[in-house]
């Protein structure tokens, strides 16, 4: 099965996912299949773990309990760097992304201690909701598999969406974009540039562009990737409209 037609089953699944268990079992499959060990996806209000809206993992449960004793997970810098990035990062390059200090690098190599030494984050930054992510993570000392990253970000971004409806966060039905939005995200997801997607669109660049930010404020989301998400799943695009 292709990258392509496993996201495309995953999104399915998920769908019709009648719990958090179905969508963090499913998410779990995916991980795998895309040649990671353990994912994290966890969604948070405060400062108290058992607080999460959202919160699933199929980490080592030594290291679950870990993190849950004496709430040691507020000095995990990937939370930190979520507050500061957008776009996906790899763990490594968490130093270029915030000033670390000594709890936080000590986290770090406790996790790699117990297995969990390399990862891959996805920020996802609703507006008046708290910050979501989900890590990709690798228990051995090996390189993050590239070609599943535009996969993993895609995995990350549908099962949360699916886990705020089951939650009831994500409303009945999602807004309407216009033909000139659909056209202009479709092309955004197909990997074109707004200049790209300006020529065959007969448009001018800077036009391509507000038409993504307007399609991104009427979801509501900071992301273009979040953007084709939540018109994936809200069934305004089809997974053939994102095949060139």
């Amino acid at each position: 099965m292709t990258a392509f037609a496993t996201v495309q089953a995953f999104v399915e699944d998920v769908k019709q996912a009648d719990s958090l268990g179905e969508i963090a079992e499913q998410l779990s499959c995916a991980t795998r299949a895309f040649s990671f060990d353990h994912y994290a996806l966890t969604q948070r209000y405060g400062l108290r773990i058992d607080e999460a809206p959202v919160q699933m993992t199929d980490y080592p449960p030594e290291w679950i309990g870990m993190l849950a004793k004496n709430d040691y997970w507020v000095n995990d810098p990937v939370l930190a760097a979520c507050q500061r990035s957008v776009a996906p990062f790899n763990w490594d390059d968490l130093p270029d992304i915030i000033p670390m200090n000594s709890k936080q690098q000590g986290y770090m190599r406790a996790a790699a201690n117990r297995g969990l030494a390399k990862g891959y984050t996805v920020p996802i930054h609703i507006p008046g909701e708290a910050t979501a992510l989900c890590s990709f993570v690798l228990t051995q000392d090996r390189a993050l598999p590239r070609e599943s990253l535009p996969a993993a970000q895609y995995l990350a971004c549908f099962a949360f969406e699916a886990a705020r409806k089951l939650a009831g966060k994500g409303g009945p039905e999602g807004p309407k974009l216009t033909k000139r939005q659909l056209e202009c995200v479709v092309l955004a997801a197909r990997g074109k540039s707004d200049w790209v997607a300006a020529q065959i669109l007969g448009l001018a660049p800077d036009t391509v562009h507000k038409y993504i930010e307007s399609a991104k404020a009427r979801y509501g989301v900071s992301s273009r990737t979040e953007l084709v998400v939540r018109a994936l799943y809200d069934g305004q695009l089809g997974f053939g409209d994102l095949l060139s």
